[in-house]
């Protein structure tokens, strides 16, 4: 038994010494610290996996409506270096809920994903991922009964988009118009890699 305790701390302490946590030889190592990091793990993990995602049927969709829902942009103005993020964000999206008749030629309503978020006590909340004029959102209620309700809801968000943004993105290729100015704009990800394509008009001023 101790020589697979020792063979197992040997083994976390070159995992920690790849993360920056520990260097120098294992004696330099603080078992409890060990021990402290493994747990913190293995709590990280039982945290991301409480949360679970399928598409709402079209009848949950419909209760959006029952309720007020407003957006929060995905993405914070100024630190998207690059449209492709927009691009590669569907193609997680895509990958993890597949294509739906919600794929528009409209920028600005590019796609609408009501997603149920169920969370450890087995509740499920009805969460909006969309593509509005901000770009990439997420839509909840803000007619919550209580405090504790809007924290359910503000946690399944946050583990939804953590959900999208930790997957592999599905090729695909979506062609859209920027009513606005007007612009056309291509979306597309193939193998892994994401591209968002301009096109002005030829008499633009």
């Amino acid at each position: 038994m101790k020589k697979k305790i020792i063979l197992a701390l040997s083994l976390v302490t070159i995992g920690l010494s790849g993360c920056g946590m520990a260097s120098g030889s294992s004696g330099d190592v603080d078992p409890d610290m060990l021990i402290e990091h493994i747990k913190a793990t293995e709590d990280l993990k039982e945290e991301t996996a409480v949360y679970k995602f399928r598409n709402a049927s079209d009848e949950e969709a419909e209760k959006m409506w029952e309720r007020q829902y407003a957006g929060e942009w995905i993405y914070d103005v100024g630190e998207v270096s690059s449209e492709d993020e927009f691009a590669l964000f569907l193609g997680k999206v895509i990958a993890c809920f597949g294509m739906n008749d919600s794929l528009s030629s409209d920028w600005e309503n590019m796609y609408s994903y009501p997603i149920i978020v169920e969370n450890e006590q087995g509740e499920e909340l009805l969460i909006e991922i969309y593509h509005g004029s901000g770009g990439p959102s997420y839509s909840i209620p803000i007619d919550f009964k209580d405090d504790e309700e809007k924290e359910k809801y503000e946690q399944a968000a946050k583990a939804l988009v953590d959900h999208i943004q930790s997957s592999e993105p599905a090729d695909y290729e979506l062609e859209t118009v920027y009513e606005d100015i007007p612009v056309n704009v291509k979306y597309s990800v193939k193998n892994g890699v994401a591209k968002a394509e301009s096109e002005f008009p030829e008499d633009l001023q």
